[in-house]
C-alpha cells in the first residue's frame, strides 16, 4: 500500500539488480517507485510537476549521473537528487555536491541509511510543497530561503536542538549552520526539550 503522505521516488540505475532491489526496498516502505534503466528515460518522465526524490547512479551509458543532475536542476533547483556510485572518490563527491546533489553514496551502502535519508527528504519535500502553495509568485531566492529555513527547523526539532546532530544530518560545518540560523533568526533554545 502506497502512503499518500510520502513523495514518489525515481530510481535510475543501469544495473537491473540494483534498480529492482531499490524499487522493492522503497515499495516496502510505502513509497511509489518508478525504476528506470537510464537517465534519458528518466528526464522524459520528469517534468516541472514531479515533486519527489530522485536516486541516480553516476556511471551509466548514454548520459551519466552528473549530466543528468545538471538537467534536473534546470527543471527544478529544489528537487532532491541522491547520487550513488560503485566508483566514487572525494573529487567526484565534491563535484556532485557542488552541482546540487543532495547526497552522494558509494556502493555498497547501508540500505537503512538510504531509507532514512529518503524519509527525511520526503518529509521536507511535503513541507515545501504545502508551503509553496502560497509562494507561487515568490522568487526562486525566496523559495530557496524558505526551504532552507524549514529544513534547519525540521532538523532542530527532530534532534531536540542538538547542533551536532543537525550538523551531521544536514552535512554542514558548525560555522555555516550558525550563519544560516542567524540569517533566518532561528533560536535553537526553542527546540530544546
Amino acid at each position: 500500500m502506497v502512503n499518500k503522505s510520502k513523495c514518489d521516488i525515481i530510481v535510475i540505475d543501469d544495473e537491473e539488480d540494483v534498480r529492482e532491489s531499490l524499487k522493492q526496498l522503497f515499495s516496502l516502505e510505502g513509497f511509489k517507485v518508478y525504476a528506470m534503466a537510464n537517465a534519458k528515460e528518466a528526464l522524459e518522465f520528469i517534468s516541472t510537476k514531479f515533486q519527489g526524490v530522485i536516486i541516480s547512479d553516476i556511471r551509466m551509458p548514454e548520459m551519466d549521473g552528473l549530466t543528468f543532475l545538471k538537467e534536473v536542476k534546470k527543471l527544478n533547483k529544489l528537487l532532491p537528487v541522491i547520487l550513488i556510485t560503485g566508483h566514487g572518490d572525494i573529487k567526484l563527491a565534491v563535484k556532485s555536491l557542488k552541482l546540487g546533489a543532495t547526497d552522494f553514496l558509494e556502493k555498497p551502502f547501508n540500505p537503512n541509511d538510504l531509507v532514512d535519508q529518503v524519509k527525511v527528504l520526503s518529509s521536507q519535500r511535503q513541507t515545501v510543497i504545502e508551503s509553496y502553495k502560497g509562494l507561487e509568485s515568490s522568487s526562486l531566492k525566496e523559495m530557496t530561503d524558505y526551504f532552507e529555513k524549514n529544513r534547519i527547523c525540521y532538523s532542530l526539532e527532530k534532534h531536540k536542538g542538538s547542533i551536532l546532530s543537525v550538523m551531521k544530518e544536514l552535512k554542514l560545518p558548525r560555522r555555516t549552520l550558525n550563519e544560516k540560523m542567524a540569517k533566518y533568526k532561528i533560536n535553537r533554545q526553542l527546540f530544546i526539550s
